[in-house]
């Protein structure tokens, strides 16, 4: 394994309890929370290093492969018509609800899978439908990513996290930090030691958070 670059590790300030020693209750999350697993195929390594962070807390599981998502009709410059009738609309519908977005992609060909690039895409649908009710509910989210690669995925996925963060940025959610791991066939990814302990810090936060909204 190369050595991780400081841009792609996870600074966090703040201290927090051992974050797998403490255990919430679903009904005192202050902090809704959905797992967006961009991977075509099950149990893989982004969807483990995402497992990992989110283990035992209320998050809505939201596995993009399990949905039909159409790809985005450009009307920007001819005559508004209707768009596909598919599962866009309640995806996001479900996104919009929480407070916490976790995006758990591979390192596809050095970008995002297709599945979640659709997904992504057909937020220019919501833009032109109502686009400052959209704007206004995106608004002061805050999002991770996990992004895991074999092919120098801490040189070769910056593209993507720039990606993530421009996107964010345009639709107004913060860019709370990022995680790029090694690895290829399942499993790989718990040899990374680093990935996985830069993901201990992202649930220490997340649970201190947590237990704070809960003690208000």
């Amino acid at each position: 394994m190369g050595r991780r670059r400081k841009s792609d590790k996870i600074i966090l300030s703040g201290s927090a309890k051992d974050p797998f020693s403490t255990s919430i209750g679903k009904e005192e999350h202050a902090v809704k929370i959905a797992v967006l697993y961009a991977s075509s195929r099950k149990g893989g390594n982004s969807e483990r290093l995402a497992k990992a962070l989110v283990e035992g807390l209320d998050a809505d599981s939201i596995f993009l492969t399990d949905y039909r998502i159409e790809p985005i009709i450009d009307y920007r410059h001819t005559e508004p018509g209707p768009y596909p009738e598919d599962d866009y609309r309640k995806l996001l519908d479900r996104v919009l609800k929480q407070d916490l977005l976790i995006f758990a992609t591979p390192i596809y060909w050095y970008g995002m899978p297709g599945r979640l690039k659709l997904f992504i895409d057909r937020w220019s649908q919501s833009l032109r439908e109502n686009r400052k009710d959209f704007l206004e509910r995106m608004a002061g989210k805050r999002a991770y990513v996990l992004a895991v690669g074999d092919d120098d995925p801490h040189v070769k996925g910056k593209a993507l996290i720039e990606q993530f963060r421009h996107i964010f940025d345009f639709v107004g959610i913060r860019f709370a930090g990022h995680v790029i791991g090694r690895g290829n066939r399942p499993g790989d990814i718990e040899q990374d030691t680093e990935a996985l302990s830069a993901v201990r810090e992202i649930r220490s936060r997340i649970l201190a958070e947590l237990e704070a909204g809960s003690s208000r």
